[in-house]
This record gives structure tokens, sequence and C-alpha cells, in this order.
């Protein structure tokens, strides 16, 4: 979450916002937004719509490339331990994490 935060305020200010506009994008005070960037964390939901205000303008630095923005879907899908075992052992002759294993299955099935 701090990388959010270390985010959100270099794209803040590169974008000429400031909390103020931040906070009326997230439905919120700006004395809130000041807490979260202080010491509170970003709540998920809060969180997702500042990752979407970044990603319609992402910030290029001089000295980096650009960073490739994309939009994260988080699914959750409960198995078996059998099924689970399984899936595991095919991630895993793939030098893959179970995660990994299936993001890719999943995209290569949407990509059909």
């Amino acid at each position: 979450m701090e990388d959010l935060k270390l985010d959100v305020k270099l794209w803040l200010k590169k974008n000429k916002h400031d909390y103020a506009w931040l906070a009326q994008r997230c439905f919120v005070t700006e004395t809130t937004v000041r807490n979260w960037m202080a010491k509170k964390p970003i709540p998920k939901a809060k969180a997702h719509i500042i990752r979407e205000l970044i990603s319609q303008n992402p910030v290029v630095m001089p000295s980096m490339p650009p960073i490739d923005v994309t939009l994260q879907t988080h699914v959750m899908i409960r198995l078996d331990k059998d099924v689970t075992k399984r899936l595991e052992d095919k991630a895993f002759a793939q030098g893959l994490t179970l995660e990994e294993f299936l993001s890719r299955t999943l995209a290569n099935l949407s990509a059909e």
C-alpha cells in the first residue's frame, strides 16, 4: 500500500492536482485523503478508484521508461483439495505458481 501512496503523490504532482481534487473524485473529504497519505491505509474500494484515475492518465518520468498501467481484476475461485493439488502440479511442472498458471490459462481461454 505504501507503493500506491508514493505513486499517488507523484501522480498528483505531475498532473498538477491536489488532495482536494482527489478527495472529490473518491467521494471523501480532503482530510481523509491527507490521513491516507500520512498514516491510515487507503480502503480497497478507494484504492480501486485511484488506480483507475492513474490508468486514465499515466505519468511518464523523463528518467524512466513509460510504465505500462494495466487494469487488474481479482477473481476468487474455491477448489477442492484434489483439484487444487492437480492444478498445482501442472503449474509446478511449468515453473509457475498456481496463481500464475491460472492467470495464463484464463488469458489463453479468453484469447480463443
